[in-house]
């Protein structure tokens, strides 16, 4: 992003950039994070939280920092973690964090070799299995509605993409039970 106009811009190819808008009427944006789907970014001089809408639209999301007398507030620094988005502000030294959708992580190394995993959405839950057992889960709400016009991206994702291979993608119309998904790995 620029300073004093705080336009975002994209990368498109060859050295080439394209505005993609300006979060309010702020002077910079600071961090950008990538978080369920969707571009967030924090704010200078107010400590705002902004949602990149796709054009040029950003919609804001809160003044996160509301320190009085100060010239500059910061929506200094974010992070995603266990399926919320975080922002650390100066000058407050506060972090706040968000849930927008429903997101199950499992904050662990693998060890090499194949997995089995299993994600499974009934009603406001999502759960993800590991080699069968439980490794992660979330709550929504509200029922998770995973409708839109896109099309699956598997294997990809907010921050890297798989980096392995992958092999017996399986997509069932309702939900599975823990004993099924074992039934699952098992081959039974």
């Amino acid at each position: 992003s620029t300073w004093p106009t705080a336009i975002v811009y994209r990368y498109v190819k060859d050295g080439e950039w394209e505005p993609c808008g300006r979060p309010g009427m702020e002077l910079e944006s600071m961090p950008l994070a990538l978080y369920n789907g969707k571009m967030y970014t924090g704010t200078l001089p107010l400590g705002e939280m902004y949602r990149y809408d796709g054009g040029t639209n950003w919609g804001r999301i809160a003044q996160l920092d509301t320190t009085p007398d100060v010239q500059y507030r910061r929506a200094w620094s974010m992070a995603v973690h266990q399926g919320k988005l975080y922002c650390g502000t100066l000058p407050s030294g506060r972090v706040y964090s968000m849930q927008a959708g429903s997101c199950a992580t499992a904050d662990l190394p693998l060890e090499q070799g194949w997995h089995h995993v299993a994600g499974v959405r009934q009603g406001n839950e999502v759960r993800l299995y590991l080699d069968g057992v439980l490794a992660g889960s979330a709550q929504s709400a509200s029922s998770i509605d995973l409708s839109n016009g896109k099309p699956w991206l598997v294997g990809g994702g907010n921050h890297a993409p798989l980096r392995g291979g992958m092999r017996e993608l399986k997509v069932y119309r309702g939900a599975l039970g823990e004993s099924e998904i074992g039934g699952l790995l098992r081959g039974s």
